[in-house]
Formats: C-alpha cells, sequence, structure tokens
C-alpha cells in the first residue's frame, strides 16, 4: 500500500523537529545503489546521514528507514535528520547515522516497493544485511550488535520494518512502525498469530507501532484494527513494545508528532545514553490505583496500594467481592509493573480449572497503567486490566 498524502489532523511538530540554536548539524549524502544480486535490475535512491558528532574511534548505532524520502525530507512530515540531531546532541539517543532508502525501481518510481516490502520472509533483511550496510560501511563504522541496529517504516515500510526483526533479531533490535500493513491474508495479518505462539520464549526485539482510529479500510483488511491485533498479541506474549493510537489516518502526521519521543524510548537503555545505567524509580508507582479488570464479561474493581520499603515494593490487593488479598513477587523495571497473588473467593473459579495464582503485567504511563492478568491454568489466556492512581483522597473527590 502507498502511503497516503497527509491528512488534515492536528498534530503538528514539536521543537525537537526543528533546527535549534547551538546544536551541531549532521550531513545527508543522496546516492544510488544499481548493483542489487538480490534484487536483480533494481535501481535504489538512498541517503545517508551522518552526525556532527561521529567519529571513526566508536562503531556508530544505525537506523534504516524505508520509503526514505518521506523520513529524511527536511521539510516533510517527520524530519528526521533534525531530531536525530537534537536528540544526539542533548545525549537522548546514541551517535547514530541514518540510512533513508526507497524501495527499488525498475521501469517506474517504487515498482518493486509491493515486492520488496510485503513477503514476510528474510529478503528484505538480507538486502540490507549484505549489501547496503557493508556499501555504508565501507565509508563509516558502524555496529554489529542487534541492539544498535534500528529500523522504521510506514503501511507496508512499516511491515517490512517488523518483518526484519522478526526474521533476523541477531541482527536488528528495534522496530518502529507507522500505519503498519498488517493485513492481507497470508500477508501481514499473520503476525498476530505468530507472535502469540512465542509466549514463554519472546524474540529479543524492541518494537513501537503507532496508527490512527481513522486509517483505511480496503478489501485487504481494517489497518486500525489490524494494529490493534499487534497490540494485544504483543502484550499476550509480553514483548517489550509500545503501542500509540492516535486519531489521524494513513499517513505520518501522527507518527512524525511523536518521532522524538518514538527515539527516547527507543533508545532508552542504550550504553552512553543519558538516564541508561539509572535504576527504576519506584516513586513512580507508589500510591493507591483504582483497578478494574474484565474478566468473563464483568467489570471487578479493586484498589492496589503500592509503597517503598527499604528500596524495594511492598504491596498489597483490595477486590471488592473478595477482600484483601497479599501481593507477592512485585517489581517495577522498565516501565512494566508486576506482581503476582493468590487467587481466593471468587477468583479461583476464574478459569476453566480452579485458580491457584493470579499474574501481573502491566505497562505504566505516568498515572495510568494498562496491562494483562494472566491465571496458572491451562489454556494461557489473559483478562485486561486498566488503573489509574489517586491523586486524591476517595473522601475529597
Amino acid at each position: 500500500m502507498l502511503p497516503a498524502a497527509a491528512s488534515g489532523s492536528d498534530y503538528a511538530l514539536g521543537p525537537d523537529s526543528m533546527p535549534q540554536e547551538g546544536v551541531p548539524t549532521g550531513t545527508v549524502e543522496k546516492r544510488t545503489w544499481n548493483d542489487s544480486s538480490i534484487y536483480p535490475g533494481t535501481k535504489h535512491e538512498y541517503w545517508v546521514y551522518v552526525p556532527a558528532q561521529y567519529t571513526d574511534a566508536e562503531p556508530a548505532a544505525v537506523m534504516v528507514f524505508q520509503d526514505g524520502d518521506f523520513y529524511v525530507n527536511a521539510e516533510g512530515p517527520v524530519r528526521a535528520p533534525t531530531v536525530f540531531d537534537n536528540l544526539i546532541h542533548r545525549g537522548e539517543m546514541p551517535v547514530t547515522i541514518g540510512i533513508f532508502i526507497n524501495p527499488g525501481m525498475k521501469e517506474i518510481p517504487w515498482d518493486q516497493r509491493s515486492n520488496q516490502y510485503t513477503p514476510l520472509d528474510d529478503t528484505y533483511a538480507r538486502f540490507l544485511l549484505e549489501e547496503i550496510l557493508p556499501e555504508v560501511g565501507k565509508d563509516y563504522s558502524l555496529t554489529e550488535s542487534a541492539e544498535g541496529r534500528a529500523i522504521a517504516g510506514m503501511s507496508d515500510g512499516g511491515l517490512a520494518s517488523f518483518t526484519v526483526v522478526w526474521e533476523r533479531p541477531d541482527a536488528f533490535g528495534k522496530a518502529v512502525s507507522h500505519v503498519g500493513s498488517y493485513t492481507r491474508l497470508q500477508g501481514g495479518s499473520r503476525y498476530p498469530y505468530l507472535i502469540r505462539k512465542t509466549r514463554g520464549n519472546p524474540k529479543p526485539i524492541r518494537v513501537f507501532l503507532q496508527d490512527g482510529e481513522n486509517d483505511i479500510n480496503l478489501a485487504e483488511g481494517n489497518w486500525t484494527l489490524a494494529n490493534l491485533q499487534m497490540d494485544s498479541a504483543l502484550m499476550f506474549a509480553r514483548y517489550d513494545y509500545r503501542f500509540e493510537m492516535g486519531s489521524g489516518g494513513h499517513d505520518l502526521r501522527h507518527g512524525g508528532a511523536i518521532f522524538p519521543d518514538t527515539l527516547r524510548w527507543l533508545w532508552r537503555d542504550y550504553p552512553g545514553v543519558v538516564g541508561a545505567d539509572e535504576p527504576a524509580d519506584l516513586a513512580a508507582v507508589v500510591g493507591e490505583w483504582d483497578i478494574v479488570t474484565k474478566v468473563l464479561g464483568e467489570f471487578r474493581n479493586s484498589v492496589l496500594t503500592l509503597a517503598e520499603v527499604d528500596g524495594a515494593l511492598a504491596a498489597t490487593l483490595h477486590d471488592e467481592a473478595d477482600g484483601e488479598m497479599e501481593i507477592t513477587a512485585v517489581r517495577f523495571e522498565d516501565g512494566i509493573l508486576i506482581y503476582e497473588y493468590a487467587a481466593s473467593g471468587s477468583q479461583s473459579n476464574w478459569g476453566k480449572g480452579s485458580v491457584g495464582k493470579l499474574s501481573a503485567w502491566l505497562q505504566v504511563r505516568g498515572d495510568t497503567f494498562r496491562g494483562a492478568l494472566s491465571l496458572d491454568v491451562a489454556p494461557e489466556g489473559d483478562y485486561a486490566v486498566e488503573g489509574r492512581r489517586r491523586t486524591t483522597s476517595p473522601e475529597a473527590e
């Protein structure tokens, strides 16, 4: 699916996407690749961004973009080189070389886009690893670590980005997917099922998904629903991921507006990045949380109380039906709150068998969290959980 024209949404670029006084500017060089053995007879235009801070002394991180022209354009919806300039300058992402590559052409521009971006195999990953990265590597020192390689794209390019990390997690550890095409029978629509099958053994990848409530709805599928399926599957399998649903359509307006924060999240623990070595701030979750758990068509309310004791978390849970419960194995790491407790009362009958233990996995965002509560009985399953931290006492409300 080709990218649509920008919609008239309210999303706007912030200061991190604009040139800033005192920030060194990297260089952007346009190149052409005509010697592909993986895609014979194709021509690829691509751009190489090199930050001002780059030196040969240490291999640079690398980030590849599909539909590169949309991302590299200084007046476009993302303006990735400018965002790189600002974040690298402040140490909020590593020194990173950007490679912005357009899909191949044989007769007309981009006529090979679908052939390259939509297959669910390792061909496109091999094209990058065996041809493009070695070519750029002739001039610049690039890391060979999967943790230092990221890839991004929109629509079918977003699908291609996910396919690269899925097929080659040994070589690419991070993916950004804007309005990704997780649609089409025997195409991207297979991923939610494949992801779910990895529960208990997720691949070592980090994934950022973005989509809009008004994305396209075609015979090949509904893009909004497809991304919601990806969100659910990645949560079910407990991946390191983040999903942002906006109000936009099939374009880069929303993805571009949040791109600086996307990069901060993507590179948050990379060596040398500001805050990468800092321990989790337990104050981020201390307090009382009103929780709603969606169980078999019913909404169950409870209150989770978290406190810091001697540098660790302690917790209790008060359920509206089953009363007080003791929390065990509680921890907060990398934005995820995890805890366990023994089922009692009505909760013992939530599964198809007798439930002994429940385990919570919750993505914390400020004063809210969302996630899942899983049971220790077969078949493996989750109940959706949402929570909000109290900022005032119930009596004051």
